[in-house]
């Protein structure tokens, strides 16, 4: 069973507004949470250093695991993840980057840190 591998919880949001302004142009976003927090594994496949020129970042290939009924979409944002006493494990903004894949024992989505 894949319950006892969820330790972890993610409060999932959704952007709200639809709609373009006078211009064409999107609206800014607005996430609400949709919800209670679902219970999930997140982890780091992988990192790697890139540097281009005088600037270097870290990029961080993250993944996450969701139960196969959750409610978690392509595009939907996470704040943070806890633990289940609300403790941060993995702060900052994350989202879910493509399609949720569904594996046959859980949901699989592949994470992007925003910011």
């Amino acid at each position: 069973m894949i319950a006892g591998r969820l330790t972890m919880r993610a409060q999932i949001e959704r952007n709200q507004v639809a709609g373009t302004d006078s211009w064409g142009n999107p609206l800014p976003a607005e996430f609400v949470a949709v919800g209670e927090p679902l219970p999930c594994f997140v982890w780091s496949n992988s990192s790697r250093e890139v540097v281009d020129g005088s600037k270097t970042a870290m990029i961080e290939d993250m993944r996450a695991m969701f139960a196969l009924g959750a409610d978690v979409r392509e595009a939907d944002e996470i704040p943070q993840v806890t633990d289940r006493q609300g403790n941060v494990l993995v702060p900052g903004r994350l989202k879910v980057e493509g399609p949720v894949q569904r594996k046959h024992t859980h949901l699989e989505a592949a994470l992007q840190r925003i910011g």
